[in-house]
């Protein structure tokens, strides 16, 4: 892919330095968030699977 193509993917196209600059940041701090919130819900998962384990938790 060259890098024309992966500046129009991004909406990179036609920005000028600042803006170009702007939407990187928009960019980065969006998949910053996205991959914070997989982690917490990959954690919470593996926590609810050990939890699920312990028979002291089945017996009420």
């Amino acid at each position: 892919m060259s890098q024309e193509e992966r500046d129009a993917r991004l909406g990179l196209t036609g920005l000028t330095g600042a803006e170009r600059a702007a939407r990187v940041r928009l960019l980065t701090d969006r998949l910053a968030r996205e991959a914070a919130a997989a982690r917490a819900a990959l954690w919470e998962q593996r926590a609810g699977r050990r939890g699920s384990r312990d028979p002291a938790a089945e017996s009420d």
